[in-house]
């Protein structure tokens, strides 16, 4: 026991005797020692990992700096970054001549906007804050189509509950750029959404196995159909949607028009396993991609004409958008090294990653053109997810699925 005891109190001013040699002569003088040890703990301390809570209504100036732009987010060959942290959604919108992407940060549920560059400008985005209050972890964020309402969906309290929170945004009146806040809390058990024309919002409700319309706050709710199906996907389709089953590459899957004025169902696909769909905002055009032999094919359907239209590269539908403006065209990205057998499966539950190429096909005249290959102007991979345009379609904004990072690229 004694023997025990003096190699523990040798060993112990060894020890001792090392720190305070580093200490005195080989530590970096202008970082406090309290701070070397805490940053050698796992996760850090508390005082690094608790998240500051932010009451709903309260806008006063935060003093918080906005990270530094890098390189990636200057206009180098049309492709820059807007935001380098995690996304959960985004909206493009106008203010005056000027193209404005708006985003939630996943972080903090902090809202921002980021000043495109007009014209020739190869200036750095300028990037302001609009809202601070913060809610943390949001995973899902859907914009009304002027920016100024958000649905924004989180775990509540860490559980597995979903909540559903709708901002309202009221722009300021003094020289603060903050916003003014105001929630409602949607309830119901809310699985696929889709933001509709004006201020009108698609959602299945899983708990009464129904699709519902209503305002961004949850006002003027609307049964469009209840079915003992209760896992549809759905896809803005002018006035109507486009429903269609969960995508996966062993299930067979079905798409429909769904009449939002008396719910009546159309089936324009299927079956066809690993079916995922996107109608083009006048509901007379459908993308779609499917699995057959284990091999992911991409079709255009026009749904006036029954003609359709194969479209190479292939890739997943929903990495895709149609223009608003030209009738038939669609911008996209697409693997450079295509798609692997178990997709889109695998995508969905982030086990894998592509690097992209983003294409603008046009399904009136069969062409195909690359717009830019980010591995080779920038030397970054990006996995191209929930693309939006510009309203005058001079920007394609989407999320870097792979670090979920927001990118713009300039089209004209």
């Amino acid at each position: 026991m004694r023997k025990i005891l003096i190699i523990s109190t040798v060993t112990f001013f060894i020890i001792l005797a090392i720190f305070l040699g580093w200490y005195l002569f080989l530590r970096n003088p202008s970082i406090p020692a309290g701070e070397v040890i805490r940053n050698s703990l796992p996760f850090g301390s508390r005082d690094n990992t608790d998240v500051p809570f932010s009451p709903i209504g309260d806008t006063g100036n935060s003093t918080e700096e906005l990270a530094p732009f890098d390189e990636f987010d200057a206009p180098a060959a049309n492709l820059f970054r807007l935001s380098e942290n995690p996304v959960a959604g985004t909206i493009v919108i106008k203010r005056g001549n000027q193209a404005v992407a708006r985003y939630v940060d996943r972080a903090t549920g902090h809202i921002y906007d980021v000043l495109l560059p007009t014209g020739a400008s190869s200036t750095l985005p300028e990037r302001v804050k609009v809202t601070n209050n913060t809610l943390p972890k949001i995973y899902e964020a859907y914009f009304r189509s002027d920016g100024n309402t958000v649905l924004l969906r989180f775990l509540k309290d860490d559980s597995d509950v979903v909540e559903n929170l709708s901002l309202t945004l009221t722009s300021p009146r003094s020289t603060s750029t903050l916003y003014a806040v105001s929630s409602t809390i949607l309830r119901g058990d809310i699985g696929s959404v889709a933001p509709g024309p004006g201020n009108t919002l698609f959602y299945v409700l899983r708990d009464t196995s129904s699709i519902v319309s209503s305002a961004f706050n949850g006002t003027g709710l609307r049964t469009l159909l209840t079915s003992v199906f209760n896992d549809w996907r759905l896809s803005v389709a002018g006035n109507n949607l486009v429903t269609y089953t969960k995508a996966s590459a062993n299930v067979s899957g079905y798409a429909y028009t769904l009449n939002i004025s008396n719910g009546t169902l159309t089936k324009i696909l299927g079956p066809l396993n690993g079916l995922v769909a996107l109608s083009n905002s006048s509901g007379n055009r459908v993308l779609y991609s499917y699995v057959e032999n284990n091999r992911t094919k991409l079709f255009a359907k026009n749904l006036a004409n029954n003609i359709f239209s194969e479209i190479l590269p292939t890739t997943i539908a929903e990495k895709c958008l149609w223009s608003s403006r030209d009738a038939g065209m669609l911008f996209c990205g697409a693997p450079i090294d295509g798609l692997k057998t178990g997709e889109p499966d695998s995508w969905y539950r982030g086990k894998t990653h592509f690097s992209d190429r983003i294409w603008l096909f046009d399904t009136n005249i069969d062409i195909a053109q690359v717009l830019i290959e980010p591995k080779q102007s920038l030397g970054i991979d990006i996995d191209v997810s929930e693309p939006r345009l510009s309203p005058d379609e001079d920007y394609l904004i989407f999320i870097n699925k792979t670090d979920l990072s927001l990118w713009a690229l300039k089209l004209r």
